[in-house]
Protein backbone atom coordinates (compact mmCIF):
# COMPACT_ATOMS: atom_id res chain seq x y z
CA UNK A 1 0.00 0.00 0.00
CA UNK A 2 2.94 2.61 0.73
CA UNK A 3 4.18 1.49 -2.74
CA UNK A 4 1.03 2.64 -3.75
CA UNK A 5 1.19 6.03 -2.21
CA UNK A 6 4.54 6.89 -2.95
CA UNK A 7 3.85 6.47 -6.82
CA UNK A 8 1.12 8.15 -6.61
CA UNK A 9 3.03 11.33 -4.70
CA UNK A 10 5.91 10.88 -7.24
CA UNK A 11 3.44 11.39 -10.66
CA UNK A 12 2.26 14.74 -8.54
CA UNK A 13 5.83 15.73 -7.92
CA UNK A 14 7.29 16.73 -11.22
CA UNK A 15 3.64 18.86 -12.67
CA UNK A 16 3.64 20.37 -8.82
CA UNK A 17 7.21 21.32 -9.29
CA UNK A 18 6.33 22.93 -12.56
CA UNK A 19 3.55 24.72 -11.46
CA UNK A 20 5.61 25.99 -8.60
CA UNK A 21 8.35 27.76 -10.83
CA UNK A 22 5.74 28.68 -12.88
CA UNK A 23 4.00 30.66 -9.60
CA UNK A 24 7.95 32.23 -8.55
CA UNK A 25 7.68 32.94 -12.51
CA UNK A 26 4.46 35.06 -12.52
CA UNK A 27 5.70 36.70 -9.33
CA UNK A 28 9.37 37.43 -10.75
CA UNK A 29 7.30 39.38 -13.52
CA UNK A 30 4.54 40.96 -11.56
CA UNK A 31 7.29 42.39 -9.45
CA UNK A 32 10.20 43.28 -12.04
CA UNK A 33 7.62 43.96 -14.43
CA UNK A 34 8.96 45.05 -18.03
CA UNK A 35 12.49 44.09 -16.57
CA UNK A 36 11.95 40.68 -16.66
CA UNK A 37 12.05 40.64 -19.90
CA UNK A 38 16.12 40.12 -19.35
CA UNK A 39 14.86 36.57 -18.49
CA UNK A 40 13.17 35.92 -22.33
CA UNK A 41 16.34 34.29 -23.84
CA UNK A 42 15.88 31.41 -21.36
CA UNK A 43 12.59 30.43 -21.31
CA UNK A 44 12.80 30.51 -25.73
CA UNK A 45 16.34 28.71 -25.78
CA UNK A 46 14.32 25.75 -23.75
CA UNK A 47 10.90 26.42 -26.35
CA UNK A 48 13.40 26.41 -30.13
CA UNK A 49 14.74 22.86 -28.22
CA UNK A 50 11.56 21.63 -27.57
CA UNK A 51 9.88 22.72 -31.20
CA UNK A 52 13.02 20.99 -33.08
CA UNK A 53 12.52 17.79 -31.14
CA UNK A 54 8.97 17.40 -32.02
CA UNK A 55 9.11 16.38 -35.90
CA UNK A 56 11.27 13.73 -35.18
CA UNK A 57 9.90 12.40 -32.06
CA UNK A 58 6.70 12.59 -33.66
CA UNK A 59 7.81 10.63 -36.69
CA UNK A 60 9.64 7.83 -34.64
CA UNK A 61 7.44 7.37 -32.41
CA UNK A 62 4.09 6.91 -34.40
CA UNK A 63 5.78 5.12 -37.36
CA UNK A 64 7.20 2.82 -35.14
CA UNK A 65 3.94 1.48 -33.18
CA UNK A 66 2.50 1.03 -36.50
CA UNK A 67 5.64 -0.46 -38.28
CA UNK A 68 5.44 -3.36 -35.58
CA UNK A 69 2.42 -4.56 -35.77
CA UNK A 70 2.01 -8.33 -35.76
CA UNK A 71 -0.94 -10.18 -37.37
CA UNK A 72 -2.83 -7.15 -38.36
CA UNK A 73 -5.56 -9.23 -39.86
CA UNK A 74 -6.58 -10.95 -36.99
CA UNK A 75 -7.13 -7.57 -35.06
CA UNK A 76 -8.26 -5.27 -38.60
CA UNK A 77 -12.06 -6.08 -38.04
CA UNK A 78 -12.03 -5.20 -35.10
CA UNK A 79 -9.21 -1.84 -34.93
CA UNK A 80 -11.82 -0.77 -37.70
CA UNK A 81 -14.50 -0.84 -35.17
CA UNK A 82 -12.52 0.60 -31.97
CA UNK A 83 -11.41 3.57 -33.67
CA UNK A 84 -14.60 4.54 -35.10
CA UNK A 85 -15.65 4.54 -31.97
CA UNK A 86 -12.96 6.61 -30.40
CA UNK A 87 -13.66 9.18 -33.43
CA UNK A 88 -17.32 9.40 -32.37
CA UNK A 89 -17.12 9.96 -28.72
CA UNK A 90 -13.64 12.65 -29.37
CA UNK A 91 -16.40 14.36 -31.39
CA UNK A 92 -18.71 14.56 -28.94
CA UNK A 93 -16.85 15.52 -26.42
CA UNK A 94 -15.34 18.51 -28.46
CA UNK A 95 -19.01 19.50 -29.51
CA UNK A 96 -19.87 19.26 -25.83
CA UNK A 97 -17.18 21.96 -25.20
CA UNK A 98 -17.90 23.87 -27.64
CA UNK A 99 -21.25 24.04 -25.64
CA UNK A 100 -19.79 25.52 -22.51
CA UNK A 101 -17.86 27.61 -24.12
CA UNK A 102 -20.51 29.22 -26.26
CA UNK A 103 -22.69 29.47 -22.66
CA UNK A 104 -19.77 30.76 -19.74
CA UNK A 105 -16.96 32.13 -22.12
CA UNK A 106 -13.45 32.17 -21.78
CA UNK A 107 -11.39 35.05 -20.18
CA UNK A 108 -10.99 38.38 -22.80
CA UNK A 109 -9.42 40.41 -20.27
CA UNK A 110 -6.12 40.53 -22.16
CA UNK A 111 -5.03 40.23 -26.20
CA UNK A 112 -1.80 39.21 -27.23
CA UNK A 113 0.04 39.77 -30.35
CA UNK A 114 -2.72 39.20 -33.03
CA UNK A 115 -1.08 40.61 -36.09
CA UNK A 116 0.59 37.21 -37.49
CA UNK A 117 -3.34 35.51 -36.95
CA UNK A 118 -5.24 38.11 -38.36
CA UNK A 119 -2.95 37.44 -41.45
CA UNK A 120 -3.39 34.16 -41.53
CA UNK A 121 -7.12 34.40 -41.15
CA UNK A 122 -7.93 36.51 -43.48
CA UNK A 123 -6.26 34.46 -46.63
CA UNK A 124 -7.24 31.08 -46.26
CA UNK A 125 -10.57 29.94 -46.56
CA UNK A 126 -11.59 26.85 -45.15
CA UNK A 127 -11.07 24.37 -47.51
CA UNK A 128 -7.68 25.78 -48.27
CA UNK A 129 -7.07 25.55 -44.45
CA UNK A 130 -8.16 22.14 -44.81
CA UNK A 131 -5.93 21.11 -47.85
CA UNK A 132 -2.80 22.81 -45.95
CA UNK A 133 -3.31 21.22 -42.56
CA UNK A 134 -3.33 17.68 -43.83
CA UNK A 135 -1.52 17.98 -46.81
CA UNK A 136 2.48 19.59 -48.22
CA UNK A 137 3.25 20.36 -52.10
CA UNK A 138 6.60 19.08 -51.39
CA UNK A 139 8.96 16.61 -49.31
CA UNK A 140 10.77 19.56 -47.47
CA UNK A 141 7.28 20.81 -46.05
CA UNK A 142 5.98 17.55 -44.12
CA UNK A 143 9.30 17.68 -41.84
CA UNK A 144 8.28 20.92 -40.15
CA UNK A 145 6.45 21.63 -36.82
CA UNK A 146 3.93 23.96 -39.17
CA UNK A 147 2.53 21.00 -40.84
CA UNK A 148 2.12 18.96 -37.92
CA UNK A 149 -0.95 16.91 -39.16
CA UNK A 150 0.53 16.60 -42.52
CA UNK A 151 3.57 15.06 -40.64
CA UNK A 152 1.21 12.71 -39.32
CA UNK A 153 -0.76 11.47 -42.36
CA UNK A 154 2.91 10.55 -44.21
CA UNK A 155 4.44 8.92 -41.10
CA UNK A 156 1.19 6.93 -40.80
CA UNK A 157 1.36 5.94 -44.50
CA UNK A 158 5.03 5.16 -43.98
CA UNK A 159 4.41 3.36 -40.72
CA UNK A 160 1.42 0.93 -42.83
CA UNK A 161 3.69 0.19 -45.65
CA UNK A 162 6.35 -0.94 -43.38
CA UNK A 163 4.43 -3.43 -41.31
CA UNK A 164 2.82 -4.77 -45.18
CA UNK A 165 6.53 -5.29 -46.38
CA UNK A 166 6.66 -7.91 -43.09
CA UNK A 167 10.09 -9.72 -42.87
CA UNK A 168 11.58 -7.22 -45.68
CA UNK A 169 10.64 -4.83 -43.36
CA UNK A 170 11.74 -5.66 -39.96
CA UNK A 171 15.25 -4.33 -39.96
CA UNK A 172 13.34 -0.43 -40.69
CA UNK A 173 10.84 -1.51 -38.30
CA UNK A 174 13.45 -2.00 -35.75
CA UNK A 175 15.62 0.63 -36.42
CA UNK A 176 12.51 3.35 -35.83
CA UNK A 177 11.87 1.41 -32.61
CA UNK A 178 15.88 2.53 -31.72
CA UNK A 179 15.35 5.67 -32.77
CA UNK A 180 12.22 6.69 -31.35
CA UNK A 181 13.73 5.45 -27.59
CA UNK A 182 16.88 7.74 -28.59
CA UNK A 183 13.85 11.00 -29.09
CA UNK A 184 11.87 9.21 -26.36
CA UNK A 185 15.03 9.75 -24.20
CA UNK A 186 16.37 13.20 -25.37
CA UNK A 187 12.64 15.24 -24.52
CA UNK A 188 12.94 13.25 -20.98
CA UNK A 189 16.51 14.85 -20.28
CA UNK A 190 14.64 18.20 -21.90
CA UNK A 191 11.70 18.06 -19.80
CA UNK A 192 14.17 18.21 -16.67
CA UNK A 193 15.06 21.91 -18.06
CA UNK A 194 11.21 22.74 -17.99
CA UNK A 195 10.72 24.15 -14.87
CA UNK A 196 13.60 26.68 -15.75
CA UNK A 197 12.31 27.31 -19.16
CA UNK A 198 8.95 28.13 -18.00
CA UNK A 199 9.79 29.84 -14.95
CA UNK A 200 11.67 32.03 -17.82
CA UNK A 201 8.95 32.66 -20.39
CA UNK A 202 6.11 33.12 -17.33
CA UNK A 203 8.34 35.98 -15.91
CA UNK A 204 8.93 37.99 -19.20
CA UNK A 205 4.92 37.12 -20.29
CA UNK A 206 3.56 38.66 -16.53
CA UNK A 207 6.01 41.39 -16.60
CA UNK A 208 4.81 42.22 -20.26
CA UNK A 209 0.91 41.68 -19.92
CA UNK A 210 0.54 41.75 -16.13
CA UNK A 211 -2.14 39.50 -13.58
CA UNK A 212 -4.48 39.07 -16.26
CA UNK A 213 -2.79 36.17 -17.64
CA UNK A 214 -2.83 34.23 -14.52
CA UNK A 215 -7.00 35.51 -14.58
CA UNK A 216 -7.37 33.00 -17.90
CA UNK A 217 -5.89 30.21 -16.26
CA UNK A 218 -8.33 30.31 -13.08
CA UNK A 219 -11.23 30.70 -15.01
CA UNK A 220 -10.01 27.66 -17.05
CA UNK A 221 -9.92 25.48 -14.27
CA UNK A 222 -13.31 27.23 -12.96
CA UNK A 223 -14.56 25.55 -16.39
CA UNK A 224 -12.79 22.70 -16.79
CA UNK A 225 -13.25 20.81 -14.01
CA UNK A 226 -16.88 21.06 -13.79
CA UNK A 227 -17.23 20.46 -17.62
CA UNK A 228 -15.05 17.10 -16.98
CA UNK A 229 -16.89 15.85 -14.19
CA UNK A 230 -19.97 16.32 -16.30
CA UNK A 231 -18.76 14.61 -19.01
CA UNK A 232 -17.98 11.55 -16.92
CA UNK A 233 -21.19 10.96 -15.16
CA UNK A 234 -23.52 12.16 -17.74
CA UNK A 235 -21.52 11.03 -21.00
CA UNK A 236 -20.10 7.80 -19.90
CA UNK A 237 -23.19 6.79 -18.55
CA UNK A 238 -25.28 7.61 -21.87
CA UNK A 239 -22.50 5.16 -23.78
CA UNK A 240 -23.01 2.51 -21.08
CA UNK A 241 -26.33 2.66 -21.61
CA UNK A 242 -26.45 2.54 -25.43
CA UNK A 243 -23.91 -0.47 -24.65
CA UNK A 244 -26.00 -2.58 -22.46
CA UNK A 245 -29.30 -0.53 -20.71
CA UNK A 246 -29.34 0.51 -17.38
CA UNK A 247 -27.58 -2.74 -16.30
CA UNK A 248 -24.72 -1.30 -18.02
CA UNK A 249 -24.67 1.97 -16.38
CA UNK A 250 -25.31 0.84 -13.22
CA UNK A 251 -22.27 -1.65 -13.17
CA UNK A 252 -19.96 0.29 -15.57
CA UNK A 253 -20.00 3.08 -12.33
CA UNK A 254 -19.82 0.08 -9.83
CA UNK A 255 -16.52 -1.32 -10.90
CA UNK A 256 -14.75 1.67 -12.37
CA UNK A 257 -14.73 3.50 -8.83
CA UNK A 258 -10.80 1.97 -8.68
CA UNK A 259 -9.61 2.89 -12.13
CA UNK A 260 -11.13 6.31 -11.76
CA UNK A 261 -9.39 6.67 -8.35
CA UNK A 262 -6.04 5.33 -9.88
CA UNK A 263 -6.31 7.52 -12.51
CA UNK A 264 -6.90 10.88 -10.97
CA UNK A 265 -4.09 9.30 -8.40
CA UNK A 266 -1.53 8.35 -11.20
CA UNK A 267 -2.35 10.98 -14.32
CA UNK A 268 -1.30 7.80 -16.00
CA UNK A 269 -3.86 5.99 -18.59
CA UNK A 270 -1.01 3.21 -18.55
CA UNK A 271 -1.04 2.72 -15.22
CA UNK A 272 -4.49 2.29 -14.89
CA UNK A 273 -4.54 -0.20 -17.49
CA UNK A 274 -4.50 -3.67 -15.83
CA UNK A 275 -7.42 -1.89 -13.34
CA UNK A 276 -9.95 -1.40 -16.88
CA UNK A 277 -9.07 -4.63 -18.06
CA UNK A 278 -10.18 -6.52 -14.78
CA UNK A 279 -12.98 -3.70 -15.26
CA UNK A 280 -13.91 -5.43 -18.27
CA UNK A 281 -13.32 -9.06 -17.23
CA UNK A 282 -16.60 -7.87 -14.32
CA UNK A 283 -18.53 -6.50 -16.56
CA UNK A 284 -18.74 -9.27 -19.22
CA UNK A 285 -16.62 -7.96 -22.01
CA UNK A 286 -14.83 -10.48 -23.81
CA UNK A 287 -10.89 -10.60 -23.63
CA UNK A 288 -10.66 -10.76 -26.98
CA UNK A 289 -12.07 -7.24 -27.30
CA UNK A 290 -11.12 -5.36 -24.19
CA UNK A 291 -7.06 -6.81 -24.92
CA UNK A 292 -7.26 -5.15 -28.17
CA UNK A 293 -9.71 -1.87 -26.94
CA UNK A 294 -8.19 -0.96 -23.55
CA UNK A 295 -4.16 -0.70 -24.66
CA UNK A 296 -4.98 1.01 -27.92
CA UNK A 297 -7.45 3.60 -26.25
CA UNK A 298 -4.61 4.42 -23.74
CA UNK A 299 -2.73 5.75 -26.74
CA UNK A 300 -5.49 6.98 -29.39
CA UNK A 301 -8.92 7.22 -27.17
CA UNK A 302 -8.53 11.09 -25.39
CA UNK A 303 -11.69 12.45 -24.93
CA UNK A 304 -10.78 14.63 -21.88
CA UNK A 305 -7.90 15.87 -24.24
CA UNK A 306 -10.44 16.59 -26.99
CA UNK A 307 -12.33 18.68 -24.40
CA UNK A 308 -9.27 20.58 -23.33
CA UNK A 309 -7.89 20.99 -26.74
CA UNK A 310 -11.43 22.62 -27.96
CA UNK A 311 -11.24 24.49 -24.05
CA UNK A 312 -7.59 25.92 -25.42
CA UNK A 313 -8.50 26.77 -29.04
CA UNK A 314 -11.21 28.99 -28.05
CA UNK A 315 -9.36 30.68 -25.77
CA UNK A 316 -6.34 31.28 -27.85
CA UNK A 317 -8.71 32.31 -30.25
CA UNK A 318 -9.97 34.65 -28.32
CA UNK A 319 -6.33 36.16 -26.75
CA UNK A 320 -5.07 36.65 -30.32
CA UNK A 321 -8.13 38.10 -32.04
CA UNK A 322 -9.26 35.09 -34.42
CA UNK A 323 -12.66 34.63 -33.35
CA UNK A 324 -14.58 31.35 -34.87
CA UNK A 325 -17.18 33.24 -37.16
CA UNK A 326 -18.61 30.19 -38.77
CA UNK A 327 -19.89 26.85 -39.02
CA UNK A 328 -16.84 25.83 -41.42
CA UNK A 329 -14.52 27.61 -38.28
CA UNK A 330 -16.32 25.46 -35.84
CA UNK A 331 -16.29 22.20 -37.70
CA UNK A 332 -11.90 22.75 -38.69
CA UNK A 333 -11.64 23.24 -34.97
CA UNK A 334 -13.42 20.11 -34.42
CA UNK A 335 -11.09 18.31 -37.03
CA UNK A 336 -7.87 19.37 -35.12
CA UNK A 337 -9.16 18.66 -31.75
CA UNK A 338 -10.66 15.01 -32.70
CA UNK A 339 -7.30 14.35 -34.74
CA UNK A 340 -4.94 15.45 -32.74
CA UNK A 341 -6.58 13.82 -30.05
CA UNK A 342 -6.29 10.28 -31.74
CA UNK A 343 -2.92 10.59 -33.74
CA UNK A 344 -0.68 12.93 -31.32
CA UNK A 345 -2.00 11.65 -28.26
CA UNK A 346 0.57 8.20 -28.52
CA UNK A 347 3.87 10.62 -28.58
CA UNK A 348 5.68 10.78 -25.95
CA UNK A 349 5.06 14.44 -24.11
CA UNK A 350 1.91 14.50 -26.35
CA UNK A 351 0.46 17.62 -24.89
CA UNK A 352 3.42 19.69 -26.66
CA UNK A 353 2.82 17.68 -29.88
CA UNK A 354 -1.01 18.47 -29.89
CA UNK A 355 -0.43 22.51 -28.95
CA UNK A 356 1.88 22.67 -31.79
CA UNK A 357 -0.34 21.10 -33.74
CA UNK A 358 -3.08 23.45 -32.88
CA UNK A 359 -0.69 27.05 -32.97
CA UNK A 360 0.24 26.25 -36.56
CA UNK A 361 -2.76 25.03 -38.27
CA UNK A 362 -4.24 28.17 -36.57
CA UNK A 363 -1.13 30.11 -37.21
CA UNK A 364 -1.09 31.18 -33.56
CA UNK A 365 1.98 32.67 -32.56
CA UNK A 366 4.95 30.45 -31.11
CA UNK A 367 4.04 32.62 -27.78
CA UNK A 368 0.85 30.40 -27.42
CA UNK A 369 3.03 27.23 -26.74
CA UNK A 370 3.98 27.76 -22.82
CA UNK A 371 0.79 29.31 -22.33
CA UNK A 372 -0.90 25.95 -23.51
CA UNK A 373 1.77 23.83 -21.62
CA UNK A 374 0.44 25.16 -18.67
CA UNK A 375 -2.79 25.16 -18.98
CA UNK A 376 -2.33 21.42 -20.16
CA UNK A 377 -0.92 20.70 -17.05
CA UNK A 378 -3.29 22.06 -15.13
CA UNK A 379 -6.30 19.88 -16.87
CA UNK A 380 -4.47 16.74 -16.63
CA UNK A 381 -5.51 15.10 -13.77
CA UNK A 382 -8.96 15.44 -15.29
CA UNK A 383 -8.24 14.21 -18.67
CA UNK A 384 -6.20 11.31 -17.61
CA UNK A 385 -10.20 10.51 -15.61
CA UNK A 386 -12.14 10.59 -18.48
CA UNK A 387 -9.17 9.33 -21.18
CA UNK A 388 -8.72 6.27 -19.32
CA UNK A 389 -12.84 5.28 -17.95
CA UNK A 390 -13.50 6.05 -21.83
CA UNK A 391 -12.04 3.05 -22.86
CA UNK A 392 -13.85 0.50 -20.36
CA UNK A 393 -17.18 2.26 -21.83
CA UNK A 394 -15.74 2.01 -25.32
CA UNK A 395 -15.10 -1.69 -25.03
CA UNK A 396 -18.46 -1.97 -23.44
CA UNK A 397 -19.59 -0.47 -27.14
CA UNK A 398 -17.42 -2.17 -29.27
CA UNK A 399 -18.72 -5.61 -28.05
CA UNK A 400 -22.35 -4.94 -27.69
CA UNK A 401 -21.88 -4.08 -31.58
CA UNK A 402 -19.88 -7.50 -32.29
CA UNK A 403 -22.23 -9.53 -29.75
CA UNK A 404 -25.57 -8.26 -29.94
CA UNK A 405 -27.40 -6.26 -27.18
CA UNK A 406 -27.62 -8.88 -24.56
CA UNK A 407 -23.79 -9.62 -24.82
CA UNK A 408 -23.92 -8.98 -20.69
CA UNK A 409 -26.07 -11.88 -20.11
CA UNK A 410 -23.69 -14.75 -22.21
CA UNK A 411 -20.71 -15.09 -20.09
CA UNK A 412 -18.57 -14.60 -23.03
CA UNK A 413 -15.36 -15.11 -21.33
CA UNK A 414 -16.66 -18.70 -20.48
CA UNK A 415 -17.39 -19.28 -24.21
CA UNK A 416 -13.99 -20.96 -26.21
CA UNK A 417 -15.93 -20.23 -29.41
CA UNK A 418 -16.57 -16.10 -28.54
CA UNK A 419 -14.76 -14.60 -31.43
CA UNK A 420 -14.95 -11.77 -33.75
Amino acid sequence: MSKQVEKKKSSYRDPLILIAFVIVGAVLGLTLGEKASVLYPIGQIWLNLLFVLLVPLIFFSISSSIANIADTKRVGKLLVLTIGIFVLTAAVAGIYMFVVTGIFGVDTSIQLDTTEVAAAAATDSIGEQIVNTFTVSDFPLVISRSHILALIVFTVFFGLTVSILGEQGKPVASWLNNMSLVFYKMVALLMKLAPLGLMAYFANLTGTYGPDLLKSYARGLLIYYPAAIVYFFVFLALYAFLAAGPWGVKNFFKNILTPALTALGTRSSAATLPLQLDACDKLGVPREVSSVVVPVGATCHMDGACIATIYEIVLCCALFGRPLNSIGDFAFALVIAVAGSVAVSSVPGGGAAMETMVISAFGFPSIALPVLLMMTQLFDAGCTLINSCGDTVASMLVTRVLYGKDWYQKNLNDQKDAKI
